[in-house]
């Protein structure tokens, strides 16, 4: 029964320490930190667009790019994807 108490132990001290992550990726962004940090970014993706037509088949077009606001942050904020993500995603498929 020991190892049960060492395991839960463990798991609320990693629970915690991601929490604490978290808290302090957010300050970060809230307050300046260091001193003249960009907190938004913004990445161009690229999108293009698949259109279903009759037969099942698809029609594939560029859709040209846009602009996309990123957080210089390690989690997701304020609704806006980190800047790492999006860097590594600059493709867009737009459906219906």
């Amino acid at each position: 029964m020991q190892s049960f108490g060492a395991m839960k132990r463990a798991l609320i001290i990693a629970v915690l320490a991601l929490c604490g992550l978290f808290l302090a990726d957010t300050l970060v962004l809230w307050l300046p930190i260091p001193g003249g940090r960009q907190q938004y970014g913004a990445v161009q993706v690229r999108r293009f667009y698949a259109m279903p037509l009759k037969g099942s088949k698809t029609e594939y077009g560029d859709a040209g790019t846009e602009n996309v606001t990123c957080v210089h942050s390690l989690f997701r904020h304020f609704g806006y994807n980190p800047c790492w993500y999006a860097n590594r995603n600059k493709v867009k498929w737009v459906t219906q």
